[in-house]
């Protein structure tokens, strides 16, 4: 077997319910329910204008050879709806791995759920007008090669991440987690509560009814010493 330089064309995929159900929770209530540990880095930031759209869908992910894209062009050909394409790119960030005719392609044709890139995108002006969730590092006018090698559904680190095909993958404005498929019944319940709660945090914290006794509590055991006068 060509390690390196192959594709797999099938995944492992967790229950579309169970994906859906994701995508009806902001991704900071789910962060919290798994350590704080799951969040890409923030240079991965959203550059399209999804309308306030949580984007969902499974990991179909891509190992690039730094600044080239031959086989995120092979995972677009092998795409299917609600698939969120996760590109590597060995922390690249002079050339543009996607454009705006690959970007149509997956918005128009392919109805994608999203793309995270690793690197950056060009095109601007168009990408940035589309509904198609698209995270990326930021822009440069300089394009990328089409030489390889590279490999389509095996394990990448993105955005300092671990990602394994079929994985979910979460996004919002905040940014982009991911969500271990074996885990992620254990960690849907969780954040379903959690959420739920938050709600309820948010308004008390607006009616200034929240119990804000816990920062004095921790200041206690973290033997902050608090002195009543000003600083000389």
């Amino acid at each position: 077997m060509s390690v390196g330089n192959r594709v797999f064309t099938r995944r492992k995929l967790p229950d579309p319910e169970l994906v859906k159900a994701f995508s009806k929770i902001a991704a900071a209530n789910v962060a919290d329910c798994m350590g704080r540990l799951c969040g890409m880095n923030p240079q991965i930031r959203l550059m399209s204008n999804p309308s306030g759209r949580i984007m969902c869908g499974v990991a179909l992910t891509v190992k690039a050879r730094a600044g080239d894209n031959m086989m995120l062009h092979k995972a677009m050909n092998i795409s299917q709806p609600g698939d969120v394409i996760v590109v590597s790119n060995e922390g690249e960030r002079s050339r543009a791995i996607m454009g705006e005719i690959m970007f149509n392609y997956l918005q128009g044709f392919k109805k994608i759920e999203g793309i995270v890139i690793d690197g950056p995108v060009r095109d601007i002006d168009i990408l940035s007008q589309g509904t198609l969730p698209l995270y990326a590092t930021g822009t440069t006018p300089s394009g990328p090669y089409k030489e390889g090698p590279g490999e389509v559904n095996v394990p990448i680190s993105c955005g300092g991440i671990m990602v394994n095909p079929g994985d979910i993958i979460l996004g919002d404005r905040d940014g982009v987690i991911v969500i271990p498929k074996d885990d992620a019944y254990s960690v849907l319940e969780k954040s379903k509560i959690l959420s739920e709660k938050d709600k309820e945090k948010a308004v008390n914290s607006a009616a200034g009814t929240v119990n804000r006794q816990w920062v004095d509590d921790l200041m206690e055991r973290k033997n902050v010493e608090i002195i009543d006068n000003h600083y000389e």
